[in-house]
């Protein structure tokens, strides 16, 4: 009786050994995924930043050529 006991209990630690040595590896996974997550979150925000800092460029250019032309407008 007592034998039997025992193995019942090793065997429900095996199984919750197994589990989570599962849930560790899983727990892995998600990690190394989380990490690569933020080096693709990390390059966009950089990405947007280019772009916002090109918009701004081109929006300063443009400013500059319509002032120009009132000019140019205003002498005819």
């Amino acid at each position: 009786m007592a034998l039997e006991k025992f193995e019942r209990l090793e065997e429900g630690l095996g199984r919750l050994l197994a589990a989570y040595e599962a849930l560790s590896a899983e727990n892995r996974e998600i990690l190394a995924s989380q990490g690569a997550k933020d080096n693709e979150v990390a390059a966009l925000r950089d990405k947007v930043a280019r772009l916002e800092k090109e918009r701004d460029q081109v929006r300063e250019r443009v400013d500059g050529l319509l002032a120009k032309l009132e000019t140019l407008m205003q002498g005819a």
